[in-house]
């Protein structure tokens, strides 16, 4: 699973994301475009994104690219991420910022404010339950009036059948993306490999999906309103909600 900054995070597993998470992230190219229809910003509009676990840097740079003067704080806990995604965002380097950061730290968003959006790929799934309520609370009070969480990330079955279906569905949209991106069933192979459909081989030490149906209530009940799933694919969901801008605001 893409880095974020969690101890558990090797960095053979950076090499690993950076030279195939293109193939294991099912339809990346259409999630992308949903978080550009998402972010509450015009497109000239200047305000602060954040994104956490930035991992190879493919979100941080459609959102750069779409919003010329948005500026993106880019947070990861291996050195190996940060430093091959600076080196392929040099172009932006006058609007991005690079931040180790460790998300098991309850306390890394106490600096942050005035953030327009927080935004996260493959990363929030490594909290448990009451790890993600805290922190959907905590990045709430983070927030303008009218700012945003959007998360994209694997999901917990809700039923053995969904986990049997979700775990073939992820298998078979790699196998497509690997052979629209490389050709062949190189990138299946190394994801079969490497193990890593977590709904075929789950590590209870490193990752802690929840269900959609309880990410949706903790984000509600933290008090963000639009609340909703916008995309779900093989086991993974594109969800999030916005604080509201009251009459006093």
């Amino acid at each position: 699973m893409e880095d974020n900054g969690s101890t558990l995070w090797e960095e053979e597993d950076s090499r690993l994301f950076l030279k195939y998470g293109h193939i294991f992230v099912p339809e990346r190219e259409r999630l992308a475009r949903a978080f550009i229809d998402l972010i509450p910003a015009d497109q000239d509009e200047t305000f602060r994104l954040v994104e956490l676990g930035v991992g190879g840097g493919w979100l941080s740079e459609v959102i750069l690219d779409h919003f010329p003067r948005a500026e993106v704080i880019a947070l990861d806990g291996s050195p190996s991420m940060i430093e091959a995604t600076r080196g392929r965002l040099a172009r932006f380097s006058d609007r991005l910022r690079f931040q180790r950061f460790d998300l098991l730290d309850e306390h890394w968003p106490d600096s942050l404010d005035e953030v327009r959006c927080f935004v996260s790929s493959l990363a929030i799934h490594h909290l448990d339950g009451k790890g993600k309520a805290r922190l959907f609370r905590k990045l709430y009070g983070c927030l303008q009036p009218g700012g945003a969480l959007l998360i994209a990330d694997i999901m917990k079955e809700a039923g053995y059948r969904g986990r049997q279906y979700m775990a073939r569905a992820w298998e078979e949209e790699t196998a497509r993306r690997s052979l629209d991106f490389l050709g062949d069933l190189e990138g299946l192979e190394i994801f079969r490999r490497e193990r890593w459909n977590l709904f075929l081989h789950p590590d209870e030490e490193v990752d802690h999906p929840s269900t959609l149906f309880e990410q949706l209530g903790w984000m509600h009940e933290a008090g963000y309103r639009g609340v909703d799933a916008f995309w779900v694919k093989a086991g993974h969901a594109l969800f999030g909600g916005y604080k509201e801008v009251t009459l006093s605001e």
